[in-house]
């Protein structure tokens, strides 16, 4: 089990962490948690698919799951234009929006990941297939760790996501 106050402490600066509670008991208390241990390590925080849960805890945005339309981040632009809006991107197939109303989209899994949403890895040129014509920030996830990071150099990802990096 990590730790993940631990765990935030040792981010850099500027990093971001999002909570997915997936409706866990507690976890409005945990967020308000997370958000005041964010602020004192000035990391930014989004809350996963939840946008009443980041408004509750004064987040700084939300992260939302796969949507080709796009419908909840284009929803809470219009509401909270100041958010940092994310979206996990989607396996197969086309966006139906404009993906530049995002401030970040997260691509998986790039490497073998143990994570059970994974799936198979789509490695360095299936990254950058994907990339390819889209108008956002794009970071890269799944399976990424101190062995492999260095592959993502020069690949054109805005940055790095993961579920623990070992921390």
């Amino acid at each position: 089990m990590v730790d993940i106050n631990s765990s935030i402490k040792k981010l850099p600066r500027g990093s971001t962490l999002i909570y997915r509670h997936f409706g866990e008991m507690g976890y409005q208390k945990k967020a308000e948690g997370l958000r005041e241990l964010t602020l004192k390590q000035k990391i930014q925080f989004l809350i996963g698919n939840d946008p009443n849960l980041a408004l509750a805890v004064n987040a700084d945005g939300v992260h939302f799951s796969r949507d080709p339309e796009l419908v909840a981040p284009i929803t809470w632009r219009a509401k909270k234009p100041d958010w940092l809006i994310s979206m996990a991107g989607i396996k197969s197939g086309s966006y139906k929006s404009d993906l530049a109303i995002l401030d970040g989209l997260l691509i998986s899994s790039v490497f073998q990941s143990n994570s059970p949403s994974a799936g198979p890895p789509i490695g360095i040129e299936g990254l950058k297939r994907k990339m390819k014509n889209l108008c956002c920030p794009v970071f890269a996830m799944g399976g990424i760790n101190k062995k492999n990071a260095h592959e993502l150099i020069g690949v054109g990802v805005s940055g790095i996501a993961g579920i623990s990096f070992g921390l």
